[in-house]
């Protein structure tokens, strides 16, 4: 069994030599474009990072890919990507038609643009441990704001901050929830029950 590749460089050189050389074309296209990206390896393909993932290359048995990591920008350029096999971030070529560098610094400039907005891919803002960053920024569902219960997302978040808890102060319940103004004078004219 082969063992997996860790660099662009070991990718490439287990291709054939027409994919080989397409991707190697279209890799040396990336980095003119975005200097700054970080070259890694994800999810077994060839793969630029710079604010999180950017794009990816590679390659099957049938066909070479270039992987824009987003819906939407394969959707804004669907005039451009006529002709082209595409579905979910992917554009799938032959290597004997490799995509023109105009088509590709069209493509990687969006990238860049929708990073440099803050669009990312999977879109969760990650802390270095891991942990989701800011757990204040989840929002409740509008039926959760009613019953004053935090929303699935806001319980995952702060299952994944638990443990940290900022020095001198005490971590709040999970189980408790949060009266809110409106529910506290609700409760105060409710009738009581014997």
């Amino acid at each position: 069994m082969q063992t997996p590749p860790t660099t662009h460089d070991e990718y490439l050189a287990n291709l054939p030599q027409n994919q080989r050389a397409a991707l190697q074309s279209l890799r040396q296209t990336i980095k003119a474009i975005a200097p700054l990206a970080e070259e890694c390896i994800s999810y077994q393909i060839c793969a630029f990072r710079q604010k999180g993932m950017l794009v990816g290359y590679g390659a099957t048995e049938k066909h070479c890919a270039l992987f824009l990591m987003s819906n939407s920008t394969v959707a804004a350029h669907a005039d451009d990507l006529q002709g082209y096999d595409t579905s979910t971030g992917t554009v799938r070529f032959q290597p004997e038609q490799p995509l023109p560098v105009a088509l590709v610094k069209k493509l990687v400039e969006a990238r860049l643009a929708e990073k440099a907005a803050g669009a990312s891919y999977g879109s969760a803002k990650k802390t270095k441990a891991g942990a989701t960053a800011d757990t204040k920024s989840v929002k409740k569902s509008p039926s959760a704001k009613q019953k004053g219960v935090k929303s699935a997302a806001s319980k995952s978040a702060n299952k994944k901050a638990a443990g940290k808890k900022p020095a001198g102060k005490k971590a709040a319940s999970p189980t408790k929830t949060k009266l809110t103004p409106a529910s506290k004078s609700k409760r105060a004219k409710s009738p009581k029950s014997t």
